[in-house]
């Protein structure tokens, strides 16, 4: 969020193709232009982001939770329903997140660059 925040206020609103700002960046209408690196940058971190995600929610450990007996037969097998313990975490639960926290934003801020100046290199620019 805060590099779309800064794209905003530094990068032109019209595009300038001379200096490659040529991808919109919509923020409810209102646009910027951003360029290659930029823009496969901010596709990047979303991709990471949701990644991220969807690892936190596999990862946290969960005891599932059986739906009451008279239940429709569907309803058991469509729904799925889980209960975590995430108010009262354990220590070693504690250090899994910090350590994983810090091993995603290392690789985000030191490796980042690099895989979109290789991307970018390659002329594969992903959009926002």
């Amino acid at each position: 969020m805060g590099l779309f925040f800064a794209y905003f206020s530094s990068n032109p609103t019209k595009p300038n193709a001379e200096l490659g700002f040529v991808h919109a960046l919509n923020n409810h209408g209102s646009y910027v232009y951003t360029s290659d690196t930029q823009s496969t940058g901010l596709a990047l971190l979303m991709m990471a982001f949701f990644a991220g995600f969807l690892a936190g929610v596999v990862i946290v450990p969960k005891d599932p939770v059986l739906p009451p007996p008279g239940t429709p037969r569907w309803i058991t097998h469509v729904s799925g329903v889980a209960k975590t313990d995430l108010s009262n975490p354990t220590p070693r639960l504690k250090i899994i997140f910090l350590c994983s926290l810090a091993l995603y934003l290392a690789i985000i801020w030191f490796a980042g660059p690099s895989i979109v100046r290789l991307l970018v290199s390659h002329c594969i620019v992903l959009h926002f």
